[in-house]
């Protein structure tokens, strides 16, 4: 997946706005990455409240599914640029 497609999809999960400060796409990547552990935390405290009810819990869970594959795919994204980035060091 090309960092273009993940700031896409990521800022529609979010529903965040593109910054028009022009960063570097790896500090945009981990601040994607940071909003996206902040709110699958978010979720799991949620998750841990037994008074939901089973639609709640499920909608909840499959969310959670959602912003975890983001993170993996995130992570994955950043490490390939720094390995690039390592290589042309090199």
């Amino acid at each position: 997946m090309k960092i273009k497609e993940f700031f896409k999809m990521t800022k529609k999960i979010l529903h965040v706005e593109a910054p028009n400060i022009d960063e570097s796409k790896k500090k945009r990547l981990k601040e994607l990455l940071r909003k996206l552990e902040e709110h699958k935390e978010h979720i799991k405290k949620r998750l841990k409240d037994k008074d939901l009810d089973k639609d709640k819990r499920a909608e909840l869970e499959d969310e959670l599914e959602v912003y975890i594959a983001q993170i993996n795919r995130g992570q994955k994204i950043l490490e390939e640029k720094k390995a690039k980035s390592e290589s042309k060091v090199d």
